[in-house]
């Protein structure tokens, strides 16, 4: 029996798409799982998968844990963070079985914001959190607390702001300067009372860029720079240009900040994404690659090569036959499925790679991503109109797969002047022995 059929589908289609904490019973009424979500429906949906999907994308734990699952509960609150501070509470005085994350008495970071004068950002464990408070604005949890404090340095140089103690504030405010941040340019100095406006207002930058306003914040960042040019204070408008620039590069750089635990698992929904390619000269030598990211991360643990051997050498040449050999042999393997393949090629490769995974009756997503004959051109083509829109609308994960086609172009390069080495200089031996 598969495990969608032991959970009523259409309890599932009820729940709220709102967040909230969830909870798997078995049979006997005991707790086996108690877990968090932005939205709690495809949570709950995501784990009553076909039996041979769920145990190709979870871990064995969960997939023993579901098959016990015979009754859910869900809970719906008013947001993500309310939602881990509750998880976190129920695991701690319900222990359940296959919750090993939270019981260990960690916690994930929150960034906090005071309201109240003197204005500062600091990093907190949400355990440590009164969500009553309403002094204080939150945004997370965050998996990576330094991901995410390499994350908010590089935000600092953007926006400056302080995060210093109440002691300390004060005592730079009784000395009347401020401290080795503000030389630096990393703080504005609200310490010092003439600074207080300036440093808040660079705090609601980065509270809309948290907020995922980062457009709307680019908008208004060029209508400021303009009024500021136009009224000729032309340093202010300055410092504004070079955060506009700075702001607009991150489209390059995925430096980790996400405004909750779910976002971050949407933007690493792809948990495995292999790459693959080929390299060959006149059909001799011809050698494939695979390279792998692993929860958004190249893995080069993960990385193999392969010496790819014709039946028929008429194909020895042909890229395509190359390709679909390489991946013939990969699927044979027992390694982790894949959630996305990347292909260093054009349409044409990514649909003979279709073409070998539909015989080999797997549906997987393709991305073939096309460099032309300079290798400086990224032309994407998907199999789906579902994958064009989910990567048009994340530069992060397009950013990713690039570099991981990059990756095995290199690797499969690299393994072919290894093994063109190695036979000239097998040759040249047989040649000095004769």
């Amino acid at each position: 029996m598969n495990v969608d059929e032991k959970i009523d589908k259409l309890f599932i289609d009820k729940i709220t798409t709102g967040p909230g904490v969830y909870q798997f019973y078995n049979s006997l009424g005991e707790i086996l799982y108690i877990g968090k979500a932005k939205n709690l429906r495809s949570r709950v949906k995501s784990y009553f998968l076909r039996a041979e999907e769920l145990k190709n994308n979870r871990s064995e734990a969960i997939y023993q844990m579901v098959f016990q699952v015979r009754r859910i509960k869900v809970i719906e609150l008013d947001s993500e963070i309310e939602s881990l501070l509750f998880e976190s509470e129920l695991v701690n005085k319900l222990k359940p079985k296959y919750n090993s994350r939270l019981k260990d008495d960690k916690s994930f970071y929150l960034i906090s914001i005071c309201k109240s004068k003197p204005q500062k950002i600091t990093l907190v464990r949400s355990k440590n959190v009164n969500i009553r408070d309403k002094n204080y604005l939150y945004f997370g949890p965050y998996l990576s607390g330094d991901l995410l404090k390499k994350s908010l340095r590089f935000l600092r140089k953007i926006f400056p702001y302080p995060d210093c103690s109440n002691a300390k504030y004060f005592r730079q405010r009784k000395v009347g300067r401020g401290c080795l941040y503000f030389d630096l340019g990393l703080c504005l100095a609200p310490c010092q009372n003439q600074n207080f406006q300036q440093s808040d207002q660079q705090i609601k930058y980065l509270i809309n860029f948290l907020s995922g306003r980062k457009r709307q914040l680019i908008k208004y960042l060029r209508q400021r720079m303009k009024q500021l040019s136009e009224k000729r204070r032309y340093e202010q408008a300055t410092k504004i240009r070079d955060q506009i620039v700075a702001l607009e590069r991150l489209n390059r750089y995925p430096i980790g900040i996400r405004d909750s635990f779910s976002d971050f698992q949407s933007q690493t929904f792809f948990s495995r994404i292999e790459a693959y390619d080929v390299s060959n000269i006149g059909g001799n030598y011809s050698v494939g690659a695979m390279t792998v990211a692993t929860l958004g991360k190249v893995d080069k643990s993960e990385y193999k090569k392969f010496k790819i051997k014709f039946k028929n050498q008429k194909n020895a040449a042909n890229d395509i036959e190359a390709m679909k050999e390489l991946i013939n042999r990969r699927i044979k393997n027992s390694w982790p499925r894949p959630n996305l393949i990347v292909i260093d090629g054009g349409l044409t490769h990514q649909k003979a790679v279709k073409s070998v995974l539909e015989s080999a009756k797997i549906d997987l997503p393709i991305i073939s991503i096309a460099k032309g004959r300079d290798r400086k051109k990224d032309e994407f083509h998907y199999s789906s109109s579902d994958l064009a829109k989910y990567f048009q609308h994340n530069q992060a994960m397009k950013n990713l797969v690039i570099e991981l086609r990059d990756e095995s172009h290199r690797f499969a390069i690299e393994y072919y002047r290894k093994v063109h080495r190695k036979d000239l200089i097998r040759i040249n031996e047989n040649n000095q022995i004769n």
